[in-house]
């Protein structure tokens, strides 16, 4: 193999080109790699953290931005730059050191910032020139300030938070909307619980800082404009950790949506507590939320304690699940296993909740401790870090950088039985349709009339065909020809099994809940894309770790 040669050239001080680049993901059992193709697009979600850096960068600077998921980096991106720009998470780190490779091998000047440089900046140092971590609200003008002068210097970072108010809308014009499944905007940061082994507390703070309710309706206004519909993700770590403000937010979002006929429909992450207080979830499905991420992690109370998650020890989080659906939200959830209190039942305790939930998508995870955590300080303390891997989150299903206090053996096959249950065509088929089922349901026809409309306009949002149709305008026969050719090469693509549970599953919702018939391709696709992920990937790995251990043996 030909060695690559290293050329450091002097920095050209003044340089205005900066290439903002966001490294490519691995498939992840939320990054939806294996449906994007079939829906026509390329990635989940434009780098926010890379557009609101472009925000904050004078008009003097020429920027361009080269999402690694949605086309390539080429040399001439390199070239014609003066400084290489990369911002990156936890599952992007290898991606990102290659990538930066690349750059440095041509001579650019390296950056590096985002949640993985700001939470692993020792394994980052050897792979940048600068680091610009922490908030680039305060961090990013003092590299700019020493880059106008030819000397940045190694690592910019601020113990402080950045005032929410004067964070820049987001650069949309610099990608392309139409190869993402949703557009990103944040109202806040931050999160006022303390559970263990999140890092959002330990980078972002326990204090929710907020920006104006005009400021959000801005930026919402700014991605009307440029003629996007369907989902907008509101990313905040926590909508409803100030739950005073989100329901200022919620009811100004409200008029706003009536206003321009409801172009968007939204998706939150958001604690459990929220079923606890009907008149903020009211507000949250009137302003045309209709998914909702919650951290469920485990059904045992013991569990939940050891890690502070205490806002999911008041009250039965079943009951809560249930509250959520039955005001008219799809329900999605994080769960792990592997706590210290977790007994030898839990893998049946998760199976028969999740079933129990109706959450059709779910993301089943071993305890990890991310570093910077307090689990991650707990689990140095007690000696638990596995040796050379600390800090090597590769984010499969089945990984740990920790210690169990049992057999990793029994756990590994536990943990596989679990995921092929629940990844399993039928059960979450099941699951989907109970969760259905569950959403409020007018018995006027009128109403339930009104309820296929409007989502069918969600639907139409998103299939491919018949969206193109509808932007050129063209005839209702057009947009059916549209939605029959993609219907064709959806079900085409899929493992038989699948298909036929899939096709199941449409003939249930369409014989007995017919106004939820538009939500069936938005299941179908997540359940595609978390069936082949789990048999392609997961199991296989889990197989793997466990033929590794009887060898150890």
């Amino acid at each position: 193999m030909t060695p690559v040669l290293y050329v450091k050239l002097p920095l050209m001080s003044g340089g205005r080109r900066f290439l903002l680049v966001y490294p490519r993901f691995e498939p992840t059992m939320w990054g939806l790699q294996y449906t994007l193709p079939l829906i026509g697009k390329k990635s989940l979600l434009p780098p926010l953290g890379l557009m609101t850096v472009a925000a904050l960068t004078p008009p003097e600077y020429e920027l361009r931005l080269v999402d690694m998921n949605v086309r390539p980096l080429t040399d001439a991106d390199l070239d014609w730059a003066d400084a290489v720009l990369f911002s990156a998470m936890l599952p992007q780190r290898e991606a990102l050191f290659a990538a930066a490779a690349r750059a440095k091998a041509r001579g650019k000047y390296i950056v590096f910032g985002g949640p993985f440089p700001t939470s692993c900046a020792e394994d980052c140092r050897d792979h940048a020139d600068t680091l610009v971590i922490n908030e680039a609200e305060l961090t990013w003008p003092r590299f700019l300030a020493d880059w106008t002068t030819g000397r940045p210097q190694p690592t910019y970072a601020s113990e402080e938070k950045a005032d929410m108010t004067k964070s820049p809308a987001p650069r949309l014009d610099l990608v392309d909307l139409a190869a993402y499944t949703s557009v990103p905007l944040q109202f806040s940061r931050g999160c006022p619980f303390q559970c263990e082994f999140c890092d959002i507390i330990v980078m972002l703070g326990r204090v929710p800082r907020l920006k104006n309710i005009d400021q959000f309706l801005s930026e919402l206004q700014s991605v009307y404009d440029r003629g996007y519909r369907g989902q907008v993700s509101v990313v905040d770590d926590n909508l409803i950790g100030n739950g005073r403000e989100a329901r200022r937010l919620l009811e100004a979002l409200r008029v706003w949506n009536e206003s321009h006929g409801n172009p968007f429909y939204y998706f939150c992450q958001a604690s459990t507590n929220l079923a606890d207080d009907p008149a903020l979830l009211k507000a949250l499905v009137d302003a045309r939320f209709v998914l909702v991420f919650v951290g469920i992690e485990t059904p045992s109370l013991e569990s939940l304690r050891e890690t502070k998650k205490f806002q999911n020890t008041r009250g039965s989080l079943l009951d809560r699940v249930l509250t959520l659906q039955k005001a008219g939200l799809h329900v999605m959830g994080g769960f792990i296993v592997g706590f210290d209190n977790d007994g030898p039942d839990i893998f049946e305790k998760q199976k028969a909740f999740i079933a129990a939930a109706a959450i059709p998508n779910v993301y089943i995870s071993p305890l990890v401790a991310l570093p910077g955590t307090p689990l991650y300080d707990r689990m140095g303390r007690e000696g638990r870090l596995i040796p050379g891997e600390e800090k090597n989150h590769t984010f499969i299903s089945g990984y740990t950088n920790i210690r169990f206090p049992w057999p990793m053996g029994p756990f590994l096959d536990n943990h596989r039985e679990l995921l092929s249950t629940v990844y399993g065509a039928k059960a979450y088929f099941q699951r989907s349709f109970e969760s259905l089922r569950r959403l409020p349901r007018s018995r006027n026809p009128w109403h339930r009339w009104k309820t296929w409309r409007a989502e069918m306009r969600v639907f139409f949002s998103v299939v491919p065909g018949v969206r193109a149709a509808r932007l050129q305008r063209r005839s209702p026969w057009a947009a059916w020809r549209g939605l029959v050719a993609t219907a064709r090469g959806f079900f085409g693509g899929m493992d038989p099994t699948f298909r036929w549970a899939a096709l199941r599953f449409v003939v249930r919702v369409a014989f007995f809940l017919p106004e939820r018939l538009p939500w069936v391709f938005h299941f179908i696709c997540m359940g595609y894309h978390f069936n082949r992920m789990t048999r392609e990937r997961l199991l296989p790995e889990l197989d793997r770790r466990r033929a590794a251990l009887e060898v150890a043996a």
